[in-house]
Formats: C-alpha cells, sequence, structure tokens
C-alpha cells in the first residue's frame, strides 16, 4: 500500500493547481488515486478542489464504498475513475477538469486529432477520442468513456471536460496540462490560419523516439 498521508497531500496540491490555472470552477472536478489493490482516495463531492484539506478526502473500495468514517461523501464522479481502474491495471490516478480549451472541444464534440506538437504525438500518438454525451454523475458515464479507456490516456467527455489517467497522480496531472496546451495551441493557430500538422514521417520520428525512453 501507498503512503496514505502523502497521497493526500499530493491530491490536495494538485487541487489547488487545478483550481488556481482555472481547470476547475467552484466544486468542479476530481482527482483520484488507487493506495491498494482494492483501495482509492477520492476527492469529496461538493467541494472546492481550491480549498481542500486531507481530512475532506475519502477512502473507498472499488465499488465505491465508504471504508473509513467522515462527514463527506465521495465524488459524484467516482463511477467514471472505478471504470479505469477496472478496465486498467496499470493505472493508479484519474484527474477529471473542466480546463477552458479541452472543454471547448468536448463542447464542439471534436476530438484532438491534429498531431500539430511533437509532445501531443509522443504522449497521446497525436489524438484523443470524445466519449459521447453522458449525465454527470451518472452510469451512464462510465459506460460512454467503456470503448476508449483502454486504448487512450486521455479521453474529452462531450460537453462536459476532460479525463487523464496514468501510472500515479503526478503523470496523470502532467497529462492534463499536456491535453489543455495542447487544445490551446490548436484553437489559437486556427483563428490565424490553417495549422499544420506533422506528415507521417514525421510523427514516425517522433515515436521512435518512444522505443529510446
Amino acid at each position: 500500500m501507498q503512503n496514505i498521508q502523502s497521497i493526500k497531500s499530493q491530491i490536495c496540491r494538485i487541487g489547488r493547481i487545478m483550481y488556481e490555472r482555472g481547470y476547475i470552477s467552484g466544486p468542479d472536478g476530481n482527482i483520484s488515486v488507487r493506495v491498494d489493490k482494492d483501495k482509492i482516495i477520492t476527492t469529496p463531492s461538493g467541494v472546492s478542489k481550491g480549498f481542500l484539506n486531507e481530512d475532506m478526502l475519502v477512502l473507498i473500495d472499488m465499488e465505491g464504498k465508504i471504508l473509513e468514517k467522515t462527514n463527506y461523501k465521495p465524488s459524484s464522479e467516482i463511477k467514471m475513475h472505478l471504470k479505469v481502474y477496472q478496465e486498467r491495471e496499470d493505472v493508479n490516478a484519474c484527474v477529471h477538469a473542466h480546463s477552458p480549451y479541452a472543454t471547448t472541444f468536448a463542447v464542439l464534440r471534436k476530438p484532438l486529432d491534429k498531431p500539430i506538437l511533437a509532445e501531443s504525438v509522443f504522449i497521446f500518438g497525436g489524438y484523443i477520442p470524445v466519449a459521447p454525451f453522458a449525465t454527470p454523475s451518472t452510469f451512464e458515464v462510465p459506460q460512454s468513456i467503456a470503448p476508449y479507456v483502454k486504448d487512450y490516456d486521455a479521453v474529452l467527455l462531450s460537453n462536459h471536460g476532460v479525463l487523464t489517467y496514468d501510472k500515479d497522480l503526478e503523470i496523470a496531472f502532467y497529462k492534463l496540462e499536456i491535453v489543455e496546451f495542447w487544445a490551446k495551441i490548436l484553437f489559437m493557430s486556427s483563428q490565424i490560419g490553417t495549422p499544420q500538422v506533422l506528415s507521417p514521417e514525421e510523427i514516425q520520428k517522433v515515436l521512435d523516439l518512444r522505443k529510446d525512453k
């Protein structure tokens, strides 16, 4: 089992960064970390992630049941996180945000499909899908992302936001940053002209770098 206190501290820190950067507003967004095979720490429902403290975080099992006495309820979107953990044994952290540029593409229901940045190709293969619209906090949400979880490390949620995930919270958050930056550059460059995508040969050169990672 990972050090729970250290993980709680990290969740609060990442929550503050997300809030300060405008990736979330009000009680939006959520964070979770798998600390053991069947134990998850999640942010609480209805609380701004910019003002979290460790006592607010909720320990649950893989079915969403609360394992420790608390005055808080787990995030209303925890079903989405649990779906990722169920499908991906290699994933131990999920971050959900409403970051403006990524959410703009989600509202347009447009995938991030233009490989304009080497980083977006190296990290995501140059493509992030859009899941169909699902009513927030319902079982529709995990069902909507199910077709994409195994093959992608990020999903845009139609008219909702973005979800990223990886082996630990730091990397899951980095991926959120990269998605938002990619969406921002694609949006801004489209206002000036036609963004020039990397050629298949250039893409392959970037992908080849993964072999040396």
